[in-house]
């Protein structure tokens, strides 16, 4: 089982945009689909669906907001309407998602202790939305990033961890993150950020193959989010970068 000690590794598992829309609530132009949202929320408070579908497009504005202050902002905002939804329907999977998704997104604005203090909360919404559902492929995600991230940490991360929380999670592993993405993938196989997730876990455990093909099968998925073409912009580096690689392996083989 998982441990239940945050990390300051975390956050940086969360750089990654962990708050695309679930299928049935793909956006479209996000500044048009937060103004309605936002009037929706005034007008009825206590409608859950547009609390957390509107904590969802300020994470997606935040994601594109090159101001600082702004990004933090949106990223704020997103929390309250987030922790809106949870108070509203604490048994529902998406509150939780989206409390974890933008608390993590508020945690990379912030610095020192206060970073730390908020990679619990993330970690713990991410495992009460997958209580409510198995089956949310973005929380799974959240976790294979997590496990990823809490795998690699360096010694002065892991003494952060130490003097805050007393230690780091036990049993977090490459192997873990694989299979959070691989799950993620079986149950919403045509998300991008998924393949490109599992495909940067193959590249730190130099199965530069395996990683190439996520890539490949990333960037021949049609576009469904608006930080789709990132993704892809990502994936098409990484090739760049796996097979130079590849070619590397290939020559100690030959010599």
């Amino acid at each position: 089982m998982r441990s239940r000690i945050p990390v300051l590794a975390l956050m940086c598992a969360l750089a990654g945009a962990f708050a695309p829309a679930p299928a049935a609530a793909v956006p479209g132009d996000p500044a048009a689909e937060q103004a309605a949202l936002r009037a929706a929320v005034q007008s009825n408070p206590g409608d859950y669906a547009a609390q957390w579908n509107l904590a969802r497009v300020l994470i997606d504005l935040g994601n594109l907001e090159a101001d600082g202050g702004r990004k933090q902002a949106l990223y704020d905002e997103a929390v309250t309407h987030a922790r809106a939804a949870v108070a509203l329907q604490p048994g529902d999977t998406w509150g939780h998602h989206y409390l974890a998704a933008s608390v993590g997104k508020l945690a990379l604005t912030v610095g020192g202790k206060r970073k730390i203090e908020l990679s619990k909360e993330v970690r713990d919404e991410a495992e009460k939305a997958i209580a409510c559902d198995p089956d949310n492929d973005r929380s799974h995600h959240i976790l294979g990033r997590w496990n990823r991230e809490v795998a690699h940490l360096s010694p002065v991360l892991k003494l952060a961890a130490k003097v805050v929380y007393g230690g780091v999670p036990q049993g977090a592993s490459d192997e873990k993150a694989v299979a959070e993405f691989k799950e993620a993938i079986r149950i919403n196989p045509q998300h991008v950020n998924h393949h490109l997730e599992l495909g940067i876990t193959y590249m730190e455990m130099k199965q530069f193959e395996a990683a190439i093909a996520e890539f490949e099968t990333a960037l021949a998925l049609p576009d469904a989010d608006p930080n789709d073409a990132a993704y892809k912009a990502e994936a098409r580096e990484n090739i760049r970068v796996c097979e130079k690689k590849v070619d590397r392996q290939n020559d100690k083989r030959r010599h």
